[in-house]
């Protein structure tokens, strides 16, 4: 895959969503997996890289992968741990 994605908690209106120095797509850190999957494609449409129904691809035709993000506890489930 040629194009990245990363997640930024910098402000949304400061983010550079496409950067073609590092082939890097930024989106906002809060977004869940379904909006921030739209996001990227909504870049790589910019970019006029066609879109398969489902998922996203790079213009090399790879997938494109999101950044994992871990669960993170509540502060109930953290008491319930300790």
């Amino acid at each position: 895959m040629c194009i990245t994605v990363r997640r930024s908690t910098d402000p949304v209106v400061t983010l550079i969503p496409w950067d073609p120095a590092t082939l890097t797509i930024t989106i906002p850190a809060g977004l869940s997996s379904a909006v921030s999957l739209i996001a990227v494609r909504a870049v790589l449409a910019e970019l006029a890289i066609t879109q398969p129904p489902g998922g996203a691809v790079c213009c090399c035709g790879a997938p494109v992968t999101l950044p994992y993000i871990p669960a993170q506890r509540t502060v109930e489930g953290a008491r319930i741990a300790s």
